[in-house]
């Protein structure tokens, strides 16, 4: 092994999943199929007993989805579901934009080196392909949010990754929707593979083009 070959003695330690991540997962999970619509409210004690978990990683997990806004205040005891409306979600690729624009043009600068990025979503794309006629909505979504999370952390831009990170939770709901609804998984596939060209080998003044045409619902497009 070269010595830059080395993993660093301080990096990540793996961690394995808690019941807590378990549990955000699934509340996740229920808002994006509708399962939990938006004002639904959702308390430590109905949680605790619909999961069979204790009430420990009820709470955390409530406690985080509250922390990202994807719980909000109720008038009630406990926490409801943000209003994930056509304008919420118009806001949150308002800002998206912005933050993906700028990452954009660095990874496609003339002297940056985007080899590693670009295997890296030929990664995510290729498991994207294998899951499209499947029903794991949820890995889909995942796969799609580590596709975008991944030119984030190679751009270098720690700031636009952490802002970014604050939003991924909401990206999160609105990429399972899109995969569950879409009739045509091979189109959100292609779209991806759009994406990763472009990085390739497209031209900075069309970026704006790039993410309008990506957010842009499937039935929506051309």
């Amino acid at each position: 092994m070269t010595a830059s070959a080395r993993p660093s003695a301080l990096s990540a330690i793996p961690r394995p999943r808690t019941t807590a991540d378990e549990v955000e997962e699934r509340i996740v999970l229920a808002i994006a199929l509708g399962e939990k619509s938006p004002g639904d409210r959702i308390t430590e004690a109905e949680l605790a007993a619909t999961l069979n978990v204790s009430r420990m990683p009820a709470r955390e997990a409530l406690q985080k989805l509250h922390l990202r806004g994807v719980l909000v205040e109720s008038d009630q005891r406990g926490l409801k579901v943000a209003d994930y409306s056509e304008a919420f979600i118009d806001d949150l690729y308002e800002v998206r934009h912005s933050i993906e624009r700028v990452v954009l043009r660095r990874v496609m600068s003339e002297n940056f080196d985007r080899s590693e990025l670009l295997e890296e979503l030929e990664e995510h794309i290729s498991m994207m392909r294998d899951l499209a006629g499947s029903d794991d909505t949820l890995l889909l979504g995942k796969t799609d949010l580590a596709f975008h999370r991944a030119i984030l952390r190679h751009s270098g831009n720690e700031l636009a990754a952490k802002i970014w990170e604050g939003l991924a939770q909401h990206c999160l709901i609105v990429f399972l929707r899109d995969w569950a609804r879409v009739a045509d998984r091979t189109s959100e596939v292609a779209l991806h593979r759009h994406f990763a060209d472009f990085i390739a080998n497209g031209e900075l003044e069309d970026i704006d083009g790039l993410l309008r045409e990506h957010y842009t619902p499937a039935h929506d497009r051309d």
